[in-house]
């Protein structure tokens, strides 16, 4: 998927993103908070590979927020 690298800029904090998607959210926050405490590149991976096991899961409902963070 093109958007791991999005997703980690997301998860670093080096880009903003926030979505009318309360679960989206509440991930993003959690998975930031996760890394933060421990900013290592095994966790950085695995934070990306939960954010991009969460998009494919609900692809369909997120692809509004697919489309935008392809923007990103």
């Amino acid at each position: 998927m093109e958007l791991d690298l999005k997703f980690e800029k997301i998860i670093t904090k080096q880009v903003k993103y926030e979505t009318t998607n309360l679960g989206l959210n509440m991930l993003i926050a959690r998975l930031q908070r996760k890394y933060a405490a421990n900013q290592s590149p095994e966790e950085l991976n695995t934070c990306r590979q939960e954010m991009k096991a969460f998009f494919e899961k609900y692809a369909s409902i997120l692809a509004k927020d697919i489309e935008t963070l392809k923007k990103l």
